[in-house]
Formats: structure tokens, sequence, C-alpha cells
């Protein structure tokens, strides 16, 4: 075999390679193209799917959040019109336009009204709400029995605290209301 020979035959082989080798790469190239869009339209299903997934989760909390922040509201909204009750019928006692046997029988549904209020509270508020709850219904009731004496200053000051708490837990301002009034 002469060198002519082995070259032709050397090229003859680099030729028919290197076109099988083109013909390799375009086809894988072109499979390779093929398995990358169905492992993207896959991942992309499947994470459209976790975010649906997601977005309910989220909506369940929303929800539930919600559902507890209104619970909230209506046990504070209880617990202001039962107190504002009996202060107006303090003031009509201490004025002396209620009887005392019409302020007994208001004491006895007042005092079923607030123990079962506090079982409310109790599941719902934080600390700093139930202190200041009790500071002003503990003050309420030695008012009731006679223990201290009925002072609106106090009992407003008092209702305030109870206020401010209950705002700061519900996220309504971040200051605290303050009786401006002259009385």
């Amino acid at each position: 075999m002469s060198w002519e020979d082995i070259f032709k035959l050397f090229t003859a082989t680099i030729v028919s390679v290197g076109s099988g080798g083109v013909i390799v790469f375009a086809l894988s190239s072109w499979l390779g193209k093929i398995w990358a869009s169905r492992i993207l339209a896959n991942e992309t299903h499947q994470l459209a799917a976790q975010l649906e997934a997601t977005k309910r989760d989220l909506d369940v909390i929303k929800e539930n959040t919600l559902r507890f922040q209104n619970d909230k509201i209506i046990a504070y909204r209880e617990v202001i019109e039962i107190v504002a009750r009996l202060l107006a019928k303090l003031d009509s006692k201490e004025s002396g336009r209620l009887t005392e046997e019409d302020a007994e029988a208001y004491f006895d549904e007042f005092n079923e009204q607030r123990i079962r209020l506090y079982g409310y509270l109790a599941i719902l508020a934080p600390q700093t709400v139930m202190d200041a709850q009790d500071s002003l219904i503990d003050h309420l009731l030695k008012i009731a029995g006679d223990h201290v004496e009925y002072e609106w200053t106090e009992i407003r000051n008092k209702s305030l605290t109870l206020l401010n708490a209950v705002r700061e837990d519900i996220g309504i301002g971040k200051g605290s209301v303050a009786y401006n009034g002259e009385l």
C-alpha cells in the first residue's frame, strides 16, 4: 500500500465518520430539544399545580384569620354592650332613678352575662385584654357590692384601658384613645 492509498483511506474514514457524526449530532440535538420541551412542560405543569395548591391553602388561612378576627370583634362588642348597660344602671342608681330592687335584679343578669363573656374572651383574647377586662369588671363588682364608691373618672379610665387593649389586639390604630373632655 502506498502513501497515496493510505492517505485516501484515511481521508475516506474521516469523511465517513464526519458525515455520520454530523447526522448523529443533528439527531441528538433535535431529540434533546424535544425532551427538554417535554420536561419543561411537565415542570411547568407541576409548578402551576403547586402554586394553585398554595393559593388554596392561603385562601383557607385568610378565611380562618378573618373569621377569628370577626369572632373577636363580636365578643369585644358584646363586652362593651354589657358594660355600657351596667354603667347606665349604676348611673341611674347613683342618681336615685333606679330602685335598689331593680338594681339588684339587673346585677344578677349582668353577673350571668359577664361570666359567659369571660369564657368567650378567654378563648379569643390575649392576656392584656383579659387583664384590662378583669380590672374593670372587678371594680364594677366592688361598686355593686358597696365595697368602693362609684367614681365615674375611675370607671372611665379602666374602660379606656380595656378599649385600648382591644384596639391594639384587633389592629386599630397605633395610638391610644384618651378622654379629653371636662367631666
